[in-house]
């Protein structure tokens, strides 16, 4: 999060002010660092308590964000079980991009998280935000519908790599799934995905095609157009909030292999592939290209909508029935067996 104080004009003023608004401060949302601001500012600090300087840094946003972080985004609330992910509020700088390997629903992907952890055990294994897509019999009821398994200031394990600083990127970034079932084959003219539980047959109208194999995979399930939009959405209006960098980068192929910038924490947005060379989320798609390509300049103008910034309080869907067989290894993505339990403290 940004440092803010009087006299700066800065988008993340407007969150700010958002922010005190929905306290019960009356001010005008203008992103201008005014005397009203200041003022206001410094009261809630007074009350919390915190030291009275007017400036918002680490400590001030901590307890902002903690006590008054209430934004629906335009999603759909489906909350893990609290122990499902850690309650613990860590600045985020990063967004992390995945694709399940799993099918197109984005509650069911969620239900098996809630479910998938060994007697005895919890894998506090997720990402906050869980993309829909159309069904494979061309149904698009779920296509682009985003689901929220947990509030987005907190974090959950979703990235599994080796590194000594994994429990810190894990923690400083913000996972995206998107429904898709990964990379396919092609046998007797026909698609299939292979998983370790079960094989798919899949449309050729799903199937995206690469120049040549990347990590081993010419044919993917290709991202639909409406799961790209909604992603770029999803990851302007965190940037906007979070105060997340977007690069003023040209992405291509090549930035899908491995980065030892991801590997070190540096801020902005990368993709599950980025720090491990055994992942395939998310895959080189050109649409996919296309959409990070825009980030950098769509960011400068990018106002989240009014109805992004409501309160989500009211916005919770009913839980499903955890039995329901479909549910079962319905994305294996984030499979708790790779994570050995170490991911779970």
């Amino acid at each position: 999060m940004k440092t803010l104080k009087r006299n700066q004009t800065h988008r993340q003023v407007l969150f700010l002010q958002k922010l005190l608004q929905k306290i019960g401060y009356t001010l005008p949302i203008t992103g201008f660092f005014d005397e009203l601001t200041d003022r206001f500012v410094r009261d809630f600090q007074q009350k919390q308590p915190l030291g009275v300087d007017g400036i918002v840094g680490t400590k001030t946003w901590k307890h902002l964000l903690t006590k008054h972080y209430d934004f629906s985004l335009n999603i759909k609330n489906y909350i893990l079980t609290n122990n499902e992910w850690f309650p613990d509020y860590i600045e985020k700088d990063t967004i992390y991009l995945h694709h399940t390997a799993g099918l197109h629903r984005p509650d069911y992907t969620i239900d098996w998280w809630e479910k998938d952890s060994p007697p005895g055990k919890v894998y506090r294994v997720g990402t906050s935000f869980v993309i829909g897509r159309k069904a494979l019999n061309g149904d698009s009821k779920w296509d682009s519908v985003t689901y929220r398994a947990f509030n987005e200031i907190y974090w959950c394990h979703h990235l599994g790599t080796k590194f000594s600083n994994n429990k810190q990127l894990n923690q400083k970034s913000i996972g995206i799934e998107i429904c898709c079932l990964g990379p396919l084959v092609l046998e007797d003219n026909e698609f299939y995905y292979k998983g370790n539980h079960r094989t798919i047959k899949v449309p050729a109208n799903n199937v995206c095609t690469l120049e040549s194999p990347w990590r081993g995979h010419l044919y993917f399930q290709k991202y639909t157009d409406a799961q790209i939009e909604e992603c770029k959405r999803l990851i302007l209006t965190l940037a906007f909030i979070f105060d997340i960098p977007l690069a003023n980068i040209s992405y291509n192929r090549k930035w899908f292999d491995l980065h030892q910038d991801a590997k070190d924490g540096k801020p902005g947005v990368w993709a599950h592939c980025n720090v491990r060379a055994d992942k395939t989320d998310c895959f080189p798609q050109p649409e996919l290209i296309s959409m990070l390509n825009s980030l950098y300049e769509d960011a400068k103008t990018f106002l989240p909508s009014q109805n992004s910034l409501e309160s989500f309080k009211s916005n919770f869907v009913k839980k499903n029935d955890l039995n329901n067989p479909e549910i079962e290894h319905y994305t294996e993505d984030l499979n708790f067996t790779e994570y050995n339990g170490y991911y779970s403290k």
